[in-house]
């Protein structure tokens, strides 16, 4: 008997394991990270983006940066209270002196508000 709600026990414990572990990806979906921030790297870019959500509708904004010097690192923080944004990259990137940015919402009629940070040197 006491195998049975061992094995019970395990099977319980394993499924909230995957659980947290897809949750806790959800959660960090909605951020993009490249890239390390060193000594001697500068802010190159800065910038809030938001924009109120459509009813029956996606939002999407483009954030483009063009600069002098090479981008290192590259921060997009979703600051929704349900994070449901989404980051990525359509042009440029770490290395280059220019980025393209595309932030769009994962959900219908949910606002945008990202922060975006550059880090170059």
């Amino acid at each position: 008997m006491k195998l049975v709600s061992g094995y019970k026990m395990a099977k319980y414990v394993i499924a909230c394991v995957f659980l947290a572990v897809a949750l806790f990806g959800l959660i960090q979906a909605s951020d993009l990270i490249l890239g390390n921030v060193n000594a001697g790297d500068r802010i190159l870019n800065s910038q809030v983006v938001f924009a109120p959500g459509i009813p029956g509708g996606l939002v999407s904004r483009a954030v483009n940066y063009t600069g002098i010097y090479n981008i290192t690192a590259i921060r997009a923080y979703d600051r929704t209270f349900n994070r449901t944004g989404q980051a990525h990259i359509t042009g440029g990137g770490l290395y280059q002196r220019y980025v393209n940015l595309a932030l769009q919402t994962r959900f219908i009629g949910s606002p945008l508000d990202y922060l975006v940070e550059i880090y170059g040197r």
